[in-house]
């Protein structure tokens, strides 16, 4: 007698609760996620081979644009929230001493980043690494791009 060969139960699998849950991750991450906001002025920096990573809060950044305008950012993160605070006052040469003190004050020992266009002035960067140093402050760091060389072919 042959054996007749069980019939296979046909099996579905309903994916609605993985497409739903794939969804509900993505909104998700889409509300949470927080995006470097914009910069107010654009900046093309100069290239160089450092790189160091900067970190979220604690610092003040100085932006010069090819005008020669200068724009200062104090970022500090809120201790009950964790939120990054970023203020913004309005600065010209003569009032950056004035505001890098109260800076100070307020924030202690920041980190100081200067990020100067690559058209800008040399004598407004002068200006200001005389006004860091009028200040006390005898450390800072320039932001640059990071320079990748072309890889060379190996020689034999």
């Amino acid at each position: 007698m042959a054996k007749r060969p069980k019939r296979r139960i046909g099996i579905s699998i309903d994916m609605t609760p993985m497409v739903d849950i794939a969804f509900l991750l993505l909104i998700f991450y889409m509300t949470t996620t927080q995006f470097k906001p914009p910069e107010k002025e654009h900046v093309t920096l100069p290239s160089s081979h450092s790189e160091i990573k900067v970190p979220d809060a604690g610092l003040i950044s100085i932006t010069v644009n090819k005008q020669n305008e200068i724009f200062v950012e104090y970022i500090t993160k809120d201790k009950k929230t964790g939120d990054i605070i970023r203020e913004s006052p309005e600065v010209t040469l003569r009032t950056l001493n004035f505001e890098l003190t109260k800076a100070r004050v307020r924030l202690g020992n920041p980190i100081i980043i200067v990020k100067a266009d690559r058209d800008s002035k040399y004598g407004t960067m002068k200006d200001i690494m005389s006004t860091l140093q009028d200040v006390g402050i005898d450390h800072f760091s320039m932001m640059t791009e990071l320079k990748v060389d072309e890889p060379k072919e190996p020689s034999l």
